[in-house]
């Protein structure tokens, strides 16, 4: 599994690891930005702004399954609940419509736009210098 860590503040030091679905939610609460330093696993460090569809991942709703019974949340059925045992074929699904928080002059949704400019610029260089090569 991918772990993210993330340079608080400009410190030397990193937080994390933080799990894919936690970065995310990091990003929802305006806690990561574009100018946010990262990286995944043993990587270099990038800005926040170099992952592309990370923003964008992070205004996609999310999907929640919950046990009938007792309303846990659970894995996507069939499963069996952990709370309560029971096996699960249909659950209750709920969606939550998600948001990123703006604590920039920049809005979020700029930056989610540019994230992605950036990544196929990218991807476009590449292809073009592999096709040189």
């Amino acid at each position: 599994m991918t772990s993210w860590f993330i340079q608080q503040n400009g410190e030397v030091e990193d937080s994390g690891p933080f799990r894919p679905s936690e970065l995310l939610e990091m990003v929802r609460n305006g806690e990561v930005t574009a100018d946010t330093i990262l990286r995944k696993d043993d990587s270099a460090w990038f800005a926040a702004s170099d992952v592309g569809g990370l923003f964008e991942a992070a205004m996609r709703p999310t999907i929640h399954h919950l046990c009938p019974q007792c309303e846990t949340e659970i894995p996507e059925p069939p499963v069996i609940c952990q709370k309560c045992g029971r096996e699960v074929r249909e659950g209750i699904t709920r969606i939550t419509e998600n948001s990123i928080i703006d604590r920039s002059e920049q809005s979020f949704t700029e930056q989610a736009g540019s994230s992605v400019k950036r990544w196929l610029r990218k991807k476009r260089v590449s292809k073009e210098n592999d096709q040189n090569n």
